[in-house]
């Protein structure tokens, strides 16, 4: 992993399965975080985990053990996220594909 840790924010996001409206946008610290890259395996040139990895539900007790996000909703998608520090993803609302 580099040792240049960039300025962000990591979340696990919940986005309707309906209309892709962001639900549930749980803060991941770094600690969890470097727990996590353990259980859903980033791309080799992603080792910050800059970009979406979505979190299957079969992922969900290994996830849920780190996090302490409780069950997941059966009408939401979950992703990683990650974005700058000084902004949130929530400002948009919507996840891109």
């Amino acid at each position: 992993m580099s040792s240049e840790e960039p300025d962000v924010v990591w979340v696990l996001e919940g986005f309707s399965k309906a209309d892709d409206t962001l639900r549930v946008e749980h803060p991941i610290s770094r600690e969890q975080f470097l727990r996590l890259r353990e259980v859903i395996t980033p791309a080799a040139d992603d080792p910050w985990m800059l970009y979406c990895y979505p979190v299957p539900v079969e992922l969900w007790p290994a996830v849920d053990a780190i996090l302490g996000c409780g069950p997941p909703r059966p009408d939401l998608d979950y992703l990683t996220g990650a974005y700058a520090a000084d902004q949130s993803a929530a400002a948009t609302g919507r996840r891109e594909r």
